[in-house]
């Protein structure tokens, strides 16, 4: 495959990341703040608009889900104010990927394929997911690797 088509492609994947990124972030933040109010007689539609302008949202974009949409959020404990976590679950992919990406080995490298497994996987819900994730990276998870994956311009 031509070197000029792989740019293209790679450059696609990246395309309006800014609006999906806010658009979701937007979604997470208002689900977060929901989570440390009263709800009783709460006037959501107010409260959304409120949240985004403290926010400073762009007013061109809307949150991804609208508080609705969240039926999930509110149905429980288990979910409540962890709309954030899907994009957490990419922050910890992106840099994973990178510490792969780095090594000698590249995506195949059996040194970090090990240390993946022995302080990831292997340990499951026995050790603190921060400390485990620390223990197979060396450094707790950064967010500009997630940022550096979506094509924004960040350095390392």
């Amino acid at each position: 495959m031509p070197a000029e088509l792989i740019a293209k492609i790679k450059q696609a994947a990246t395309f309006n990341q800014g609006f999906k990124t806010t658009e979701y972030l937007a979604s997470a933040l208002v689900d977060m703040k929901f989570h440390t109010v009263d709800p009783t007689g709460i006037d959501v539609q107010k409260f959304e608009r409120d949240t985004l302008a403290a926010l400073k949202m762009p007013e061109a974009l809307v949150m991804r889900h609208r508080s609705t949409h969240f039926g999930h959020v509110f149905s429980g404990e288990g979910y409540s104010a962890s709309y954030y976590g899907y994009m957490w679950a990419e922050v910890l992919t992106a840099d994973a990927a990178e510490a792969f990406s780095q090594s000698p080995g590249g995506f195949y490298d059996i040194d970090i394929a090990a240390k993946l497994v022995k302080h990831l996987f292997s340990v499951r819900n026995a050790v603190d997911p921060a400390e485990a994730y620390r223990a197979f990276r060396g450094r707790d998870a950064d967010v500009k690797a997630l940022m550096r994956d979506r094509g924004f311009p960040v350095t390392k």
